[in-house]
């Protein structure tokens, strides 16, 4: 018998020779020196992606307006898009410090010098300098009613949700002030709070997206929404349903689970409440994001590039929720997603048992609507699915969410001649919902199951919301690429 090594067997309590002491002290050394140098090599790469470098900030000469103007603290603000027309401020994002709220008037108050110290604000192609953030007609200074960002998308069949703040010509009244909020905070306005596809996607990834834009990313966002969930009419259930969605997705940019999702409304009446003996009523903000943008359902241009970013979000969000995100399934699950209403797949019995029927063998088969489920539990089912098959619409929306490499098998719709054409379809023209985000979904390869023509639909009728009938001979040859796609 091989005698083991006597460094395998010595006891614990007995202390390694001087020179072994000293060869594991220079290893220990050694990687402690790469664990400092190589993180902060990497970690210096994500900063100049995603936070920008302290500002230039050098001090004026003493004496006069100067010292005047030092001795005292004003709002600031810089943005990225543009800052040409007055009129067009749909995709502008912005980052305010030293901006408050006006907890008696409801508003927001910039604190500028007077006269001419500072810039202008936007240099409108026709109109020239412009001084102000908003801009109305009845006051007779403007030709023209718009503010300075967005909160949420504009669809002609909404209404706008847009912000401005007031300027007042003086210092940031510090005996006014009730309380400064620390970290970053930012505004944003519910699209369709109960849909989780405009929740995820057009409101709390574009807030991600404004951070990283601004240089100004951060784990612990402190969002206010203009809205709460209790703010909404109709059915309990819709509002268990707002919330729901809200804690999914918006919840993860706040990092920490012990902040809370805040209404601009309840920061307000918390902060009357604190400082209603001093009567001091504004509550300021150290930085404070607006706008961004939020369309990427029907603006490709909006995503290119930020493929990066989508996979960042994507990461917080499961992360948040206790799924690894970088964790790939060394198994198939082939989940087909079950929809009621508009847009399902109408033979989905015949679909299933066919594909159980073809693929049991090599394959976990699995059959979800969603609905009623923990958002942790869709996370965690979706993160671990190799092949999904899905209606489009919103149900198709947490399918972003599945595993790097992973497929997914999206139903096309095909318009009929009532419908809108809001992307561009053509008549007869078999068309990917949600095609613009989707494209930019770099870690998912899609297929698509395409319509054309009366007999892919159920009652024949072609149509945007038109349930589809599946031929599941095509299905199963798209589901045998995925699956071959896929091997070693």
């Amino acid at each position: 018998m091989r005698p083991t090594p006597d460094v395998a067997v010595r006891d614990a309590s007995t202390p390694l020779p001087l020179s072994g002491r000293l060869g594991w002290t220079l290893v220990l050394l050694l990687l402690a020196l790469l664990y400092r140098l190589l993180p902060e090599a990497l970690r210096a790469e994500g900063d100049v992606l995603l936070r920008a470098p302290p500002p230039v900030r050098i001090a004026l000469p003493s004496g006069g307006a100067a010292l005047w103007l030092t001795e005292n603290k004003f709002s600031r603000w810089r943005c990225v898009g543009g800052l040409d027309d007055v009129d067009e401020f749909e995709y502008r994002a912005c980052l305010f410090s030293d901006i408050c709220y006006d907890t008696a008037a409801g508003d927001f108050v910039f604190f500028a010098p007077a006269g001419n110290v500072s810039p202008p604000i936007v240099y409108d192609h026709s109109r020239g300098e412009q001084r102000t953030f908003r801009h109305r007609r009845d006051d007779g200074r403007s030709d023209t009613d718009a503010d300075f960002v967005a909160l949420s998308k504009w669809v002609k069949y909404r209404q706008r949700s847009s912000w401005s703040p007031r300027i007042e010509h003086r210092p940031l009244p510090l005996d006014e002030v009730g309380a400064t909020l620390g970290g970053l905070h930012a505004l944003s306005a519910p699209f369709v709070p109960t849909n989780l596809g405009h929740v995820a996607w057009d409101e709390a990834f574009p807030l991600l997206v404004s951070m990283a834009q601004l240089g100004v990313y951060t784990t612990e966002l402190r969002i206010l929404r203009t809205s709460g969930c209790d703010t909404l009419s109709g059915p309990t259930s819709s509002r268990r349903l707002c919330a729901k969605f809200a804690h999914a997705f918006l919840s993860p940019l706040l990092g920490s689970r012990g902040l809370q999702l805040q209404t601009l409304a309840q920061l307000a009446a918390r902060r009357r409440r604190e400082s209603w003996p001093t009567g001091r009523k504004l509550a300021c903000f150290d930085q404070l994001l607006v706008g961004g943008a939020f369309d990427v359902f029907n603006s490709e241009a909006l995503n290119h590039g930020k493929e990066p970013l989508l996979a960042l979000y994507r990461a917080r969000v499961l992360s948040w929720h206790g799924v690894p995100p970088l964790a790939v399934p060394t198994s198939h699950t082939i989940l087909l997603v079950q929809k009621e209403g508009r847009r399902r797949i109408h033979n989905f019995k015949e679909v299933r048992l066919h594909v159980e029927r073809t693929f049991a063998s090599v394959a976990s088969v699995r059959t979800t609507g969603f609905a009623g489920q923990p958002m942790a539990v869709q996370f965690r089912l979706v993160a671990s699915t190799t092949l999904a098959i899905s209606p489009c619409g919103g149900i198709s929306m947490i399918l972003p969410f599945l595993p790097e490499g992973a497929h997914a098998i999206l139903m096309n719709y095909q318009a009929s001649e009532s419908d809108p054409k809001r992307h561009g379809e053509c008549d007869g023209c078999s068309w990917t919902m949600e095609a613009e985000l989707w494209r930019h979904v770099r870690h998912v390869h899609k297929q698509y199951y395409q319509v054309w023509g009366p007999d892919d639909f159920a009652r024949k009728k072609p149509g945007r919301d038109a349930a589809v009938r599946v031929d599941v001979t095509r299905l199963e040859r798209l589901m045998r690429q995925s699956l071959f796609e896929m091997r070693p």
